[in-house]
């Protein structure tokens, strides 16, 4: 099920649609700074959350809309006579939460002067402990220790009375004799805390877990330590296939994109003229624009995905074209990603001297990418060669399917596909499509990845 979500002039996207997917898992939006991937967040929150409109993007023209469809049913909000309205067709169902970025977000909404010293002074007998899923999980992902908080209280405004006036809840943490209330926490202290605390409303609202569910984080890495960001997405994984959750970050941080399967991967990239293209899906490498981890290597290959990947190198292998030397191969997504992203690596010298670089694409798309290349006005001497199939999803879908490999087939089958196995694949393909209509095999391809990630295995099992 997807969240077909239509924005029209919202701070500096004029009309962008996205499909964003609402099933269990991980992803990411990202894109270079400016791109928007903040917007697109803050816009998909709106889904779910009644925010203030005119506080959360500022004056925006007469025409500005955002307009959601999930299910068949649609939801809108649009500017009528200067003043932001919401609209419904049927019942939209869709929880949510979401975490701003610096600025917006529960990270900073209650930091007035006054009310900090007052928060500091609060009695103990007001306060009362937080959940253990809260002190526990602030633990294990800041500090990979689930017992470092002795403590975590907390006060709500319900208890607060008079005292002070706040909205929602004020953390506490002590240690020792001290106490150090939210907003004298650490930023990533301050940031999880108000995180972990929503994610644990919401497990207990999710019995039957039946209403699709977006977790929106945005710029999350700015707030913690490679590390604890790392620990978050793991213990986000195991949350959003427990509780099904689908977890969206706003990012450019490798340690995020790299976690994150290309098919969960959108890229907004903003063009000359403002139009915003999604790529999707797309690989980290195109996302992040470096090569991270590549220091040192003596030649880069740089193909278009996982199965290239595995090709090349047991072709590398197997003509012993490994021994006394480093060599990386790259998926990069696309032969055009392919060819921008080794254009890129070339002309900023982003991988040194050192490194020769090389690309190896399908050979069904050859006479498509010397085109690209005459077109674009790209002469950077970078060899390009081809596989030698036409295409691995044309391989695949000729080798299992139509003229079926007997030797190939059963060993994909007893290496791989154990709890489904290949026939039964066959089968739904075949009752879905006309087969005979798939002549490049991406509908057959797509088959065999959805098992996979169902089982979340990397595609990098397909060998």
């Amino acid at each position: 099920m997807k969240l077909n979500m239509e924005i029209t002039n919202i701070k500096s996207i004029k009309n962008l649609s996205i499909s964003l997917p609402v099933d269990k898992g991980l992803y990411a939006i990202t894109g270079q700074n400016g791109s928007g991937k903040s917007t697109v967040i803050t816009c998909a929150s709106s889904a779910y959350f009644d925010m203030r409109m005119n506080e959360y993007f500022g004056k925006t023209p007469d025409d500005a809309s955002i307009t959601f469809e999930l299910d068949g049913f649609r939801k809108e909000w649009k500017k009528v006579g200067g003043r932001w309205v919401k609209s419904f067709k049927g019942k939209f169902q869709l929880a949510g939460f979401y975490e701003g970025s610096i600025i917006f977000g529960n990270r900073f909404r209650n930091t007035k002067y006054d009310l900090l010293m007052k928060l500091d002074k609060i009695d103990d007998s007001k306060l009362q402990p937080a959940s253990d899923f809260i002190r526990i999980n602030l633990g294990k992902i800041l500090h990979n220790n689930e017992n470092f908080y002795e403590k975590i209280l907390k006060l709500n405004s319900h208890d607060a009375g008079n005292l002070v006036n706040f909205y929602g809840d004020i953390f506490y943490y002590q240690k020792n004799d001290k106490r150090v209330s939210q907003f004298h926490m650490s930023t990533g202290e301050n940031l999880l805390v108000s995180i972990l605390n929503s994610i644990d409303r919401r497990n207990t609202e999710r019995k039957e877990k039946i209403v699709p569910c977006l977790l929106l984080l945005d710029e999350i890495e700015l707030a913690l330590h490679p590390s604890s960001l790392k620990r978050l997405l793991n213990f986000l994984t195991d949350i959003a296939i427990r509780y099904n959750y689908a977890v969206y970050f706003s990012t450019h941080a490798i340690e995020l994109i790299s976690s994150i399967c290309p098919s969960n991967i959108f890229f907004l990239e903003r063009h000359a003229d403002e139009s915003i293209e999604i790529i999707n899906p797309c690989y980290p490498a195109y996302a992040t624009r470096i090569l991270y981890d590549h220091e040192g290597y003596d030649y880069i290959i740089m193909v278009e995905d996982d199965l290239a990947k595995q090709i090349v190198w047991k072709l590398l292998k197997d003509n012993s074209l490994l021994n006394n030397k480093l060599v990386h191969v790259l998926p990069c997504g696309g032969y055009t990603n392919t060819i921008d992203l080794a254009n890129e690596v070339i002309s900023s010298n982003l991988t040194g001297k050192l490194s020769k670089i090389s690309i190896v694409l399908d050979r069904d798309v050859k006479e498509e990418a010397e085109d690209y290349l005459r077109r674009n006005c790209i002469n950077n001497n970078i060899p390009i060669n081809f596989l030698p199939i036409e295409s691995l999803e044309k391989y695949l879908k000729n080798s299992l399917v139509d003229n079926v490999d007997q030797k190939f087939f059963r060993t994909l089958n007893d290496l791989v596909f154990h709890q489904k196995s290949i026939s039964k694949l066959v089968e739904e393909y075949k009752n879905k499509y006309e087969i005979e209509k798939d002549r490049n095999g991406k509908k057959f391809y797509d088959i065999i990845d959805e098992e996979l990630r169902n089982r979340n295995i990397s595609s990098k099992t397909k060998e």
